[in-house]
């Protein structure tokens, strides 16, 4: 591989010492990785170190001839060594030391992404072998290095090394992949992301790799979504691409498109206008959606669909961590269209607990046509469920939720519905789902909204 033209300059700036400090970057980066840019510095170098031997001989003969006609300078010209040679040469040497350092000291993996926010459950395996069960703010992220938000209430924004955000939804896993041709590149394993531009206009090209999918872009504000067999991702500013993976079919994205890939799939792949938003929502646990979190449990008398909660730990920091039981669904798993949350909405729970216990429920959200929104939650009081072991209802409206980021959103009106779910926290309360529905306007039952248990 020959250099281009622009990147020839590039590295003729960096040896002058002209080079902006993202441009030396970008070489440093560069030089990391490929054999022959490093090939072609060190010719420039070698020519430039030549170049200063030569004019240091030269000015060595011409004081000596000096010496000898005993400083007559008639017939001589005088030879003078430039102030630029000397900076190039000491340059030149200053590039071939790097050089050397880069093919035969170890180099420090350089950070690509940094965290910023987090909640709820996360845990680290590093590329080194490391594994952490809590992330903290301000960790370095290296290539190699995979997260996972472990819960569904749980989830973490990054900021990559060009300024741009990202927020990981809960329950997802994301490795941090090595930069290949100045590019970023990210691997979703499953589960939601949401990815903010830089602001500058040259933000880093940005590569996010699923099982089914890659998607490949420089200014797009968008959202991906990923299980093992599928992945969809809406364009809401900018444009890029996405490739199938199993036939290497590419369909091009712009604002207001959306594209799903699937493994099964043998259609060509095509961009469509993101579908109008929808105000209602039913659970269709008949169908057996993808499950988040919780597994199914056999009919019995009063339900012939259940998905029981399964346990998980909450870390808190600097404490030991909470026993949770938690159920939850993928709204966007089991819908072809955005839900859109309205003023007057109500979520419906219908389940039964086999002891006692409050039960907390929560729905995550993201702005429509934009970026994660955050988490709302209210608990329900025991007395308010009912007699133990029988199923209830609770009817409740979006109002009521508290936000659990209120930086991020202060009320869900307007918000698209994500992940809805119920739990319960410490005991084992046997909480099991059997209906989960979001209707548009208040609902006229006998039964009422069970008191809001702070």
């Amino acid at each position: 591989m020959n250099p281009g033209d622009s990147r020839r300059e590039l590295l003729l700036r960096y040896i002058d010492g002209r080079g902006a400090p993202d441009e030396r970057q970008a070489v440093t980066d560069w030089l990391r990785s490929d054999p022959a840019a490093r090939a072609f510095l060190r010719e420039v170098a070698e020519q430039a170190v030549l170049v200063a031997d030569i004019e240091r001989t030269a000015l060595g003969r011409q004081q000596e001839l000096w010496r000898h006609t005993d400083g007559d300078p008639q017939g001589l010209t005088r030879v003078r060594f430039r102030r630029w040679q000397w900076m190039a040469a000491a340059a030149a040497l200053t590039a071939l030391l790097a050089i050397a350092s880069l093919q035969f000291f170890p180099m420090r993996r350089l950070e690509i992404a940094r965290v910023s926010k987090i909640t709820g459950a996360t845990q680290l395996f590093g590329a080194g072998g490391n594994v952490e069960n809590a992330l903290q703010v301000g960790a370095e992220l290296l290539a190699g290095d995979t997260l996972e938000t472990r819960s569904i209430d749980a989830w973490i924004e990054l900021e990559l090394r060009d300024g741009s955000k990202l927020t990981v939804a809960g329950h997802s896993a994301l490795r941090i992949l090595e930069q290949e041709s100045g590019m970023l590149r990210l691997k979703l394993l499953s589960g939601s992301l949401w990815i903010s531009p830089a602001e500058q206009a040259s933000a880093t090209p940005l590569v996010v790799q699923t099982p089914s999918a890659m998607v490949e872009t420089r200014s797009a504000q968008f959202d991906l979504h990923a299980c093992s067999t599928e992945t969809t991702v809406r364009v809401n500013q900018g444009s890029g691409r996405m490739k199938r993976m199993i036939d290497g079919d590419e369909v091009k994205l712009v604002a207001g498109d959306q594209a799903t890939a699937s493994l099964g799939q043998r259609k060509p792949l095509t961009a469509s206008p993101q579908p109008k938003p929808v105000n209602v929502w039913v659970s269709e646990l008949n169908q057996f959606p993808e499950v988040t979190l919780g597994h199914w449990l056999p009919p019995n008398a009063t339900a012939s669909i259940r998905l029981a909660a399964q346990p998980l730990l909450w870390p808190i920091p600097n404490r030991d961590p909470l026993l949770l039981h938690v159920a939850a669904l993928s709204v966007w798993r089991s819908s072809d269209r955005p839900v859109v949350l309205q003023p007057g909405a109500q979520l419906i729970f219908r389940g039964r607990t086999e002891r006692p216990q409050k039960v907390r429920f929560g729905f995550s959200t993201q702005k429509m046509k934009g970026a994660f929104a955050g988490k709302f939650e209210m608990d329900v009081a025991p007395q308010s469920l009912g007699a133990v072991g029988q199923p209830w209802t609770v009817i409740l409206p979006i109002s009521r939720f508290r936000p659990m980021q209120p930086d991020l959103s202060s009320s869900p009106e307007g918000l698209e519905l994500g992940d809805v779910y119920a739990l319960t926290i410490l005991e084992d309360a046997g909480l099991e789902l059997s209906h989960i529905e979001l209707v548009p306007e208040p609902v006229q039952q006998k039964i009422s909204s069970p008191a809001l248990h702070e």
